[in-house]
């Protein structure tokens, strides 16, 4: 079976990004690396503001966490492949590359669904935010499309990383610019004007303030933001298959992707 067997697509790509862990240790530090984060932010905030503020900053928290762990799971995709040498054969295999990459997206795509899910259960019982039943329905069109606009700029960041010989920089630069600008720790209302419309144009953004409202902590509206939160996916997504085919064609007639690397 596809979901199950040992040598199915999906197991053989959790085992390529995951090739250090055992599902067990997968479990225990999806569980306590999280909770460690929300507890940081949660006791810096509640020291500085009080804890009147203490269910802003995890709820954005929770959000984030869920963007970082894509992010650095496409990338962390990418550059196995290159680093084992698999990646020309996907360029060279009969199957479109496109397929190929959408596959691979399922173990990414469960692992930040296991996050999201880990960290609304810290949010619960925890910091006690108190779950809204009646708001499940806008919760989970709310989890779709959020994870469908991190996926398309996750997909763009990994291609984007195979120009260069050590990511890590760039890595850790666009975790930052998505701890700034997209209102994770403080709402982007508060940035000049210039800054805000930048955070505007990254994912996430709406999906926090989305978040927050859903939980009824901002008061916004939830389907206008999660329609500007699905263009600008659907733009991240369009750049995707543009530099997909592009860095595709290169490697097909210079029979290598990059050679000086």
């Amino acid at each position: 079976m596809f979901w199950i067997s040992k040598y199915g697509f999906t197991h053989l790509s959790y085992k390529a990004v995951y090739s250090f862990q055992s599902l067990r240790l997968f479990v225990l530090f999806r569980i306590v690396d999280p909770f460690m984060h929300f507890l940081f932010f949660a006791t810096l905030a509640s020291a500085l503001v009080g804890s009147d503020y203490l269910n802003f900053v995890v709820i954005g928290n929770i959000a984030y966490y869920t963007c970082h762990t894509m992010i650095i799971n496409f990338m962390n995709m990418f550059r196995m492949e290159r680093r084992f040498g698999t990646l020309e054969l996907n360029i060279a295999s009969p199957t479109p590359t496109l397929y190929i990459i959408i596959r691979k997206a399922i173990v990414p795509l469960l692992d930040g669904l296991f996050v999201f899910g880990v960290g609304i259960l810290i949010g619960r019982w925890l910091f006690g935010i108190s779950f809204p039943l009646s708001e499940i329905g806008n919760l989970l069109v709310l989890f779709v499309i959020t994870l469908f606009s991190v996926l398309c700029f996750s997909l763009l960041f990994a291609c984007v990383s195979l120009l260069f010989s050590n990511v890590n920089l760039f890595l850790n630069l666009a975790l930052a610019v998505f701890q700034v600008f997209c209102g994770v720790n403080f709402s982007v209302t508060l940035l000049p004007n210039s800054l805000e419309f930048f955070s505007r144009l990254l994912p996430l953004t709406h999906s926090i303030e989305a978040l927050r409202t859903i939980y009824g902590i901002e008061a916004f509206s939830v389907y206008s933001l999660l329609m500007k939160e699905f263009i600008v996916g659907i733009c991240y997504l369009v750049l995707s298959l543009i530099l997909v085919s592009v860095m595709e064609k290169a490697a097909r007639k210079k029979g290598a992707l990059l050679k000086s690397i």
